[in-house]
């Protein structure tokens, strides 16, 4: 019989309350599909913005403002967090914003970890974020509707 690590069994803790607590939300007949979709939208767009710091906050707010699900709005904004996909949402924004800014993406990248570099590129990386954030938010919004339209059905949907 194979033991598992003590890290394993908490990763799969974690991962596995994750998931119930995304079920139990989506399954909840008081949520719409519409709701979800923005809910989780939100939540993406919140965690590719450049706000950090200020996500959970926002991811709060804009949700109780909106009407949105609470939980899946604070589930998704968290996946900014997940330490491999930090350097790439900083990336993906700091190049778009050398898109937008100078037609082209830009070869030498300076060491964005570093906070005095970043806020040097800051206007270049808002924008940039902005913009990614914005996409994929809309594109996980239609993505999650029409799953959910597929798998639910047009529950309470008007």
């Amino acid at each position: 019989m194979k033991r598992m690590s003590y890290q394993t069994i908490l990763r799969r803790l974690k991962l596995e309350k994750v998931k119930k607590a995304i079920v139990s939300e989506i399954r909840c007949a008081e949520n719409t599909n519409t709701t979800i979709a923005l809910s989780l939208a939100l939540g993406i767009f919140l965690a590719f913005s450049p706000a950090w710091g200020f996500q959970t906050v926002l991811a709060i707010s804009l949700a109780l403002l909106l009407k949105l699900n609470k939980v899946l709005t604070l589930i998704t904004v968290n996946i900014s967090s997940v330490p491999p996909l930090i350097p790439l949402i900083v990336i993906a924004g700091y190049q778009t914003g050398a898109l937008l800014l100078h037609g082209e993406f830009q070869e030498d990248i300076p060491d964005l970890m570093n906070l005095s570099k970043l806020g040097e590129n800051y206007l270049q990386f808002a924008l940039g974020s902005l913009i990614v954030a914005s996409g994929l938010g809309i594109f996980f919004y239609l993505m999650f509707y029409l799953l959910l339209k597929r798998f639910r059905g047009n529950l309470n949907d008007a």
